[in-house]
């Protein structure tokens, strides 16, 4: 819309006050809006593929293994699966070709994975899968001998529906003869840009070889295989984990990486339900051995399955107390320390809503604004850039007494020292010597308490050189 500003005239200004707040509506109703989750009953299809026989470059002793691991796994959790094995050019793109065919069968809800594994390469930027019949001797080769990851991603993205799962186990050891100008240049694939729809997963990263595996399968798919069957682990959470697995089993020699343009909640095994508020006041009251919350729980929940169990447990005590123990805050202390050790929101908000008036309840409150917080920065939330960016992080170190410095909004040694050490006080994976929104998210998923003041002095300094200065643990 645009405004033109005439002299001696107000409406312009009245215009552009009335454009603001009907705005601010906008993006204050746009942030409250939920995020949809993919429903339990949503169809479910998967094309995984196994290269290993390779006829001019070395052979693979795993990706079939892999391959039949991952068919296998994606069958339990509800997957129509189609399994290839040692496919050439051809039949790999008629593959993707019907393979998006039945995505589009489907409908729009259907949820897809692909997982290749096998040998994989990048040039000059794109990324390649290997056939089993390439003959690649040169660089000039790959293109007409391999199948782009980047056609692959818009192939399935034009399927139209939300979530399409792109999984690559490749860049397997080295393809080429020793000594062949390509045995170094072309390993690893590089992270991608995001293609609507795919959520793209690589074993390694660009300039590095995803280990084979040396008792049937590779690190990737072993960690893969274990962390999709997780109950209530978000999409991208299960990589999370495969990738602080696969960064452990291989002394960090290896680490994978994701780029994503997903807008749904994706659960490969739906979450449980959250459990009642009468259910978590029995697990406290069971847990701590209080009567006081036995009571609280009859008198706030008498009709519930969970206050039966708590006049069973009643009727049994009264005998040895006669005296019946007040609600009062030492009641409200313990229901608030069960909500520490569970860290949900809405284990604290049980704390807030039977002890509304106690200290415990603003400290509760608190707790579970910041847990919804972090649950919202994790996949949407703000985005910052440079000195402001870098004004947040330190703010963040700060709070988490790992900042020695002052705020400048320069990223100085002290910032880069800060980060480094606060990233041991999480699993997940950021630059720390880079100011990132990654970094700020970590940053804020975790507890004061949890923060840099607990750490132990390491027994010896690990550094690294920026820009001719040493930074050290």
């Amino acid at each position: 819309m645009r405004i033109t500003f005439f002299r001696h005239s107000v409406w312009p200004l009245v215009s552009l006050t009335l454009l603001l707040v009907f705005q601010g509506l906008a993006a204050g109703l746009a942030a409250e809006a939920p995020r949809k989750t993919v429903p339990a009953s949503a169809p479910r299809v998967a094309l995984v593929i196994g290269n290993a026989a390779y006829a001019r470059l070395r052979p693979l002793e795993n990706p079939g293994k892999d391959a039949d691991l991952i068919a296998d796994r994606l069958r339990k959790l509800g997957f129509e699966v189609t399994l290839k094995a040692n496919r050439e050019l051809k039949a790999m793109s008629e593959d993707v070709e019907a393979f998006v065919q039945a995505i589009k069968q489907h409908g729009p809800d259907a949820v897809s994975v692909l997982y290749y594994a096998g040998h994989g390469l990048e040039s000059d930027g794109i990324n390649y899968l290997v056939p089993v019949d390439a003959e690649i001797k040169r660089k000039a080769d790959i293109a007409g001998h391999a199948v782009s990851v980047k056609r692959i991603a818009d192939r399935l993205s034009s399927a139209g529906n939300r979530v399409n799962i792109l999984i690559l186990d490749a860049c397997r050891d080295n393809p080429f003869p020793e000594g062949a100008a390509t045995a170094n240049a072309l390993l690893g694939l590089v992270p991608m840009g995001a293609v609507y729809g795919a959520f793209i997963a690589s074993a390694t990263g660009s300039g590095k070889a995803a280990f084979d595996g040396d008792n049937g399968h590779s690190p990737y798919t072993l960690a893969l295989a274990q962390a999709i069957g997780a109950p209530g682990e978000k999409l991208e959470d299960v990589f999370k984990s495969v990738r602080r697995q696969v960064r452990l089993a291989t002394a960090e020699q290896q680490i994978p990486w994701e780029s994503t343009s997903i807008e749904a909640d994706f659960y490969f095994v739906q979450p449980a339900p959250p459990p009642s508020p009468s259910a978590q006041l029995l697990a406290a009251a069971t847990e701590t051995d209080n009567l006081a919350l036995f009571e609280l729980l009859v008198d706030r929940f008498p009709g519930s399955e969970e206050a039966a169990r708590a006049r069973s447990v009643l009727q049994q005590r009264r005998a040895a107390s006669a005296d019946r123990a007040p609600a009062n805050v030492s009641t409200a202390a313990e229901v608030l320390t069960r909500a520490r050790k569970v860290r949900t929101p809405d284990a604290f908000d049980l704390v807030a809503s039977l002890f509304p008036d106690s200290p415990e309840a603003a400290e509760a409150r608190a707790a579970a604004s910041r847990l919804r917080e972090a649950a919202v920065l994790d996949s949407a939330g703000p985005t910052f850039e440079g000195r402001e960016l870098i004004s947040r992080l330190q703010d963040e170190l700060a709070r988490l007494a790992c900042f020695g410095g002052q705020p400048s909004g320069m990223f100085d040694a002290p910032t880069v020292g800060g980060l480094r050490r606060a990233s041991q006080l999480t699993d997940e994976h950021y630059l720390w010597y880079r100011p990132t929104m990654a970094a700020l998210r970590a940053l804020k998923k975790i507890d004061a308490r949890d923060g840099c003041s607990r750490q132990k002095a390491a027994a010896s300094p690990r550094c690294l050189r920026i820009n001719n200065e040493d930074f050290c643990q």
